[in-house]
């Protein structure tokens, strides 16, 4: 399967014959193209639209009077939608055009958030979230794929750590800034501005896309539709059922979600097997998730993704539930944490060329267990004032979490290959949907049960060290794919 390049950017020379057209100018110092923005951007938006949600709750169920069901659903079908579509819209883009793809996500976006802020009732705002959701899709796999198309080296390097900053900021910024404007206009028109802002982000994001580079497969493989409905299906219920459970009791109706969406995945399996035996082409081709660094970092992927959405979701829950903290003062508490994963993230780069991808996840890794331990010490015993003493070990949480997740994109990317370059951010994000609602599910109510009979702080406490055994996995997985790698460069030395 070939790639295609057409430059639709006017201010680009077209591409001689046979070579790559001007994506960018040469990357200058490691440096991606300033026309990258809009993709970064939208790596933002993913994130921050579904974080936004935790901290405007309150305040939605103060307004309209969701009930405790609906404001589970709230989040839980944005991130159903969400999951179920990016790997399909991902092999879409690869067909029809990445740019193409990420224009129509964007402006979906910039609709379906105007609805999410000014909905009259809970059903209505159901409905916006779940297209919206739907929307994110189709924009988010377009993002990897692109810069997979367009760039090499230290360029691609350098895009995908920015990709890891973009994302993990919208995800903290979401509650900083939602708490902001939640707390500046009331609770009857500051949800209503959180999600609104949304659509002026999506809004620049569509604008700067027409100035990105379009690609496509020019021999793409035919869309694998029953594949795509078994994958979604699975996602859906897979992420309702978790988002219901917890709130409504887990019989019967999220328990038969959890038994549908297994049979789901199971039956996507055989197909998918199937196809790649009869010759077919299946939506996640077996060859390419057999790779190591592929399974290894999805597996990786979840296990990050269940502790890092769980704790934001816990630490939401201790600031303003159990200190009475405003929304503003909760997110202004983990501002440091954002500032450290921004700085660590646009450094990242750099470690990996001395350390290798999985090195300075290991490194990450030891540093987001210090900052846990750190937290865990802070919440069970700082009492008063301790949003203050928090600050120290969510710098350091905050840096090793960055040395974690930038090169563990990276890893699922280079395990991609080139032609079905949508894939790699499907994966990745499916992955993290479902990581944080099997984190939120589970561990969450793990932490409402601890809360009952040691209160918030103790309870939080409690959580951080279980989340400390999700990061031994993740160094786990690190250390397999540094073996891995090691033994892969001795053999290549070896034939040489």
């Amino acid at each position: 399967m070939r790639d295609s390049h057409t430059q639709t950017s006017s201010t680009s020379a077209e591409a001689a014959p046979g070579h790559a057209p001007n994506v960018d100018p040469a990357p200058t110092a490691g440096r991606p193209a300033p026309v990258l923005w809009p993709l970064h951007l939208g790596a933002f938006l993913a994130t921050f639209m579904f974080s936004v949600s935790n901290v405007a709750i309150p305040a939605v169920k103060a307004d309209i009077g969701a009930s405790d069901a609906t404001s589970a659903l709230i989040v839980g079908l944005f991130s159903a939608a969400f999951a179920s579509g990016l790997i399909l819209f991902g092999r879409i883009g690869d067909r029809f055009g990445r740019r193409r793809l990420f224009m129509i996500g964007t402006g979906a976006l910039v609709i379906t958030s105007i609805a999410v802020g000014l909905a009259p009732d809970p059903l209505f705002l159901l409905v916006a979230r779940a297209t919206q959701g739907l929307a994110a899709a189709v924009m988010m796999p377009q993002i990897l794929a692109s810069f997979q198309h367009s760039l090499s080296g230290a360029a691609r390097l350098k895009a995908i750590s920015l990709f890891g900053a973009f994302s993990g900021v919208g995800t903290v910024g979401g509650q900083v800034l939602g708490g902001g404007l939640i707390s500046l206009f009331g609770e009857t028109w500051g949800w209503r501005a959180a999600f609104l802002s949304c659509a002026v982000a999506a809004a620049a994001a569509y604008l700067g896309s027409l100035r990105l580079t379009e690609s496509h497969s020019i021999d793409p493989a035919p869309l694998d539709a029953p594949g795509a409905i078994l994958l979604g299906v699975g996602m859906i219920c897979l992420v309702t059922g978790l988002a219901l459970g917890p709130v409504t009791g887990w019989l019967p109706i999220p328990a038969i979600l959890l038994a549908v969406s297994v049979l789901g995945f199971a039956t996507f399996v055989v197909w998918q097997s199937r196809a790649d035996a009869t010759g077919r082409f299946p939506l996640i081709p077996p060859a390419v998730v057999a790779v190591p660094a592929a399974w290894v970092g999805m597996l990786m992927a979840l296990v990050f993704f269940a502790g890092f959405g769980t704790f934001l979701f816990n630490f939401s829950l201790v600031s303003q539930t159990g200190h009475s903290d405003p929304a503003y003062v909760s997110g202004l508490t983990l501002a440091l944490f954002c500032i450290a994963f921004l700085i660590s993230s646009l450094m990242v780069h750099r470690l990996v060329a001395s350390f290798t991808g999985p090195g300075t996840m290991l490194l990450g890794t030891g540093l987001q267990v210090a900052g846990l331990l750190g937290i865990a010490w802070v919440s069970s015993s700082a009492g008063t004032g301790w949003q203050l003493w928090f600050q120290v070990p969510a710098l350091v949480l905050g840096a090793g979490q960055a040395m974690q997740f930038g090169p563990l994109v990276g890893t699922v990317v280079g395990a991609v290959p080139d032609r079905v370059a949508g894939l790699s951010g499907g994966l990745i994000a499916t992955m993290q949907q479902s990581g944080i609602a099997v984190g939120v599910a589970l561990l969450g109510a793990l932490f409402h049960s601890l809360t009952a009979v040691f209160g918030f702080d103790i309870a939080f406490a409690f959580a951080c060290l279980v989340q400390i055994l999700l990061s031994i996995a993740f160094g786990a997985g690190a250390w397999y794919l540094l073996r891995v790698s090691g033994r892969a460069t001795r053999t290549s030395g070896q034939s040489a």
